[in-house]
């Protein structure tokens, strides 16, 4: 996974370990904001994060242990 701010749908897809194509409906549907360079999407970390986040089926588990 890149160190920068930036993930590509392939980045994303290897993590989740989904296909690329199921990441691609995520953004054209709208659920994971992403910008489009060229032919290709990139997908801000903070909102991919945040897309996962939205997703888990018990939220206050997953709570950020560091907020104080």
């Amino acid at each position: 996974m890149t160190t920068n701010g930036w993930l590509t749908v392939e980045e994303i897809a290897q993590e989740l370990k989904l296909h690329p194509d199921t990441i691609r409906e995520y953004i054209r549907k709208k659920q994971l904001p992403a910008f489009r360079f060229g032919t290709s999407y990139r997908v801000k970390r903070v909102d991919y994060e945040k897309f996962v986040q939205d997703r888990a089926t018990n939220p206050k588990r997953y709570e950020d242990t560091n907020k104080q």
